[in-house]
């Protein structure tokens, strides 16, 4: 198994994608380890699958399946960032973990408010780290919930959704790796294009 072709691994598991894709995703989330694995991908070509070959399986049932995985995922992060904040802070800082690095971060979150939150899920290993570090700066547990659950029920429902569709028109299925290439670019832009958005609006008060 290829566990960076996110192509090959749903090929692989088959009338299983969608269990297995929900348990990658959950892992991907939950977990800074899983960062490397492909999710935006992922989430694009079980959506292409769904409309497809794997039309058996409920389009509705699979985007609940998944976007609760994602939700789960992240609300891990946050616990244990919660959990191991305190014990990392007694250690050496480290490369990740350390005072200035939650610094920065509660600055960032104090300046962006909940945005930041919901359009770190769009990209990759930030959406496995913010929970985290959210987690340790102290952030008010049941507004992390409600925006952990609009960010994921945006980028999974989203995110295959578009894949679903495109799936019924034969040129994308010719050109899918074209595709899935250029969706990811695209789910990773809105958090950047916030924050420039951001500097410009500074910009001009000053």
């Amino acid at each position: 198994m290829n566990w960076l072709d996110a192509q090959t691994i749903i090929s692989n598991l088959g009338n299983l994608a969608v269990i297995g894709v929900a348990a990658i995703i959950f892992f991907e989330t939950a977990t800074i380890l899983g960062s490397f694995l492909p999710g935006d991908s992922l989430l694009f070509i079980l959506g292409l699958a769904l409309g497809t070959w794997l039309t058996s399986y409920p389009i509705a049932a699979a985007l609940l399946i998944v976007t609760v995985a994602a939700i789960a995922g992240s609300q891990v992060g946050y616990f244990v960032g919660r959990k191991t904040g305190p014990r990392l802070f007694k250690r050496k800082d480290g490369w990740i973990f350390n005072h200035k690095t939650i610094e920065r971060t509660e600055s960032f979150f104090t300046r962006y408010g909940a945005r930041a939150i919901v359009l770190a899920r769009f990209v990759p290993i930030l959406r496995a780290l913010i929970p985290m570090l959210v987690a340790m700066t102290n952030f008010d547990s049941r507004r992390f919930l409600r925006l952990n659950i609009i960010g994921g029920f945006a980028w999974v429902v989203g995110v295959m959704t578009a894949g679903f569709l495109l799936g019924h028109i034969p040129f994308v299925k010719d050109h899918v790796e074209f595709f899935v290439l250029g969706f990811v670019i695209m789910s990773s832009l809105p958090l950047p294009i916030e924050l420039l958005r951001e500097r410009i609006k500074q910009n001009r008060a000053n």
